[in-house]
């Protein structure tokens, strides 16, 4: 099994910030405009209250220039006294001054002003207009400040004007505690937004995590049932298509194995009825001597001499009779897989023993080179005998009459042990070498084989942790080697 992939930006962690940035920025544009419109609000409220002032000092203070005219005390004391009075009880009053319309300074908060001149743009401003002005500005002195210009005129008649200075300090500081309380509200609703999220989405991917865990759980090698949550969102229907899916790859597991314990019963019936004339002339050359001895015993029933030698005689051709009978029912039986301690080499010699007949008959010449030091590994002794035998029966009649056949056994190295079959026959075309281990796949004829033998040893090898390699061309024989691990443990 491969190692999981590490992720380097998880699906939770995405969607985190996708949308925690879109919330975030949507929050922020929402407050930015609700701060842009209370500013509005809050400093259109402070030039109201502001303009509402100037306007009630300047009838104040036209009233003064028309009272100055015509009456003592002179027109500047009665500025100076109606300034003073002003700055004294209106809050947030920063200055106040009352100009002539040439400029100069009549009455100040500031005495130290008297008799200046003002030539600003808002002065300027002023007397090209007969209606109130006001404007917001930075002071080096005073900081933010609102200030407002009011004319001071009568039916067409022009004294001046008049100019208060209020401080904007309060309404900025308003507006600064409101932009950190809306960008706190801001940042507040996008933390509860991502913990919603966490919490929602961490249900998700771990809803999606378990589907993994089931996943990796799922094989062709166990049955066991896997618990899977119930759920009524679509992550339930995924796990509950999943749950069907596993139950669809466990009887096609089922159905699988009982075809390949088909394709090995039908393989090893082929093998039977190959071996069956060698087998049949193994049995019948000590049934012969059996039929001769009684043969005898009936002619002379009185020479216990001979009966005696006659009985032995006829004991040993049983016991014969019995281990060909017992190597052939040992082959054929099906038997489950059984892993124990097997000898390779052990293997070889009983698979060369029972088809000595057939290789006598072929009249082939069979070279063993065993190495008897290799290690033993651990296997099924049943299956790994029909491996040896499908690839030397496949040898045998690919050889002629006289032909040579090399069976050699080896270590690879401290963990694998070799086995390889090599013979001097026709060898395999390069057309039909990939095809060797495919199902039903023959170049021999109709009444010859099964072409199920390579395609059964190649699976019960694999079954055992090792592999099978051929190596062939056309008219230089073939070389089949089987590569087992020592521990021979099942993949």
């Amino acid at each position: 099994m491969t190692a999981p992939r590490t992720l380097r930006f998880s699906l939770k962690a995405r969607l985190m910030l996708i949308i925690g940035g879109i919330t975030a920025v949507l929050m922020t544009l929402i407050s930015m405009s609700i701060l842009y419109q209370w500013r509005e609000m809050i400093v259109e409220n402070q030039r109201y209250n502001a303009e509402g002032v100037t306007r009630a000092i300047a009838i104040t203070l036209t009233d003064a220039f028309s009272y100055g005219e015509a009456e003592d005390p002179p027109l500047e004391d009665l500025l100076e006294r109606n300034v003073r009075s002003f700055a004294g009880t209106i809050p947030g009053l920063v200055r106040m001054a009352v100009v002539d319309n040439s400029g100069r300074i009549l009455a100040h908060t500031d005495h130290a002003l008297y008799g200046r001149r003002f030539d600003d743009s808002l002065t300027r401003a002023t007397n090209q207009t007969d209606s109130l002005i006001s404007a917001i500005y930075q002071s080096p002195e005073k900081g933010w400040i609102l200030e407002t210009v009011q004319p001071l005129q009568v039916a067409g008649k022009r004294w001046g004007v008049v100019r208060t200075a209020f401080d904007a300090e309060p309404a900025r500081s308003e507006i600064r505690s409101l932009f950190f309380l809306l960008m706190g509200l801001t940042w507040g609703v996008t933390a509860i937004t991502l913990i919603v999220l966490y919490l929602l989405i961490g249900r998700l991917t771990d809803s999606l995590h378990h589907v993994a865990v089931l996943m990796d759980r799922t094989g062709f090698e166990s049955d066991d049932p896997l618990p899977v949550p119930q759920r009524n969102d679509e992550v339930g229907v995924l796990l509950h298509h999943f749950d069907l899916l596993r139950q669809r790859l466990a009887q096609s597991r089922q159905e699988l194995l009982s075809v390949q314990q088909q394709i090995a019963r039908a393989e090893k019936l082929a093998s039977i009825g190959r071996l069956a004339s060698g087998v049949a002339h193994e049995i019948n050359n000590p049934l012969s001597g059996l039929k001769n001895c009684l043969y005898a015993m009936e002619r002379e029933p009185e020479n216990y001499a001979q009966t005696r030698l006659y009985l032995q005689l006829m004991k040993e051709g049983v016991d014969y009779i019995e281990t060909v009978v017992q190597k052939l029912l040992g082959f054929a039986r099906q038997q489950p897989a059984a892993m124990q301690a097997v000898d390779i080499n052990a293997i070889l010699d009983s698979v060369v023993r029972l088809l000595d007949f057939t290789i006598q008959r072929r009249k082939v010449r069979l070279e063993l080179l065993l190495d008897r030091s290799i290690p033993g590994l651990r296997g099924d002794p049943q299956l790994l005998s029909e491996v040896m035998m499908n690839i030397l029966l496949n040898a045998i009649d690919a050889v002629e009459e006289r032909g040579h056949i090399t069976i050699r056994s080896m270590a690879r190295d401290q963990s694998h042990v070799l086995v390889q079959i090599e013979d001097d026959g026709m060898g395999i075309t390069a057309e039909h070498l990939p095809h060797i281990f495919d199902p039903f796949f023959t170049t021999k004829g109709p009444k010859e084989g099964t072409g199920l033998g390579l395609s059964v040893s190649l699976g019960i090898v694999e079954t055992h942790g090792g592999s099978i390699r051929v190596q062939s061309a056309p008219g230089q024989g073939a070389c089949f080697t089987v590569e087992l691990p020592i521990t021979g443990e099942a993949a």
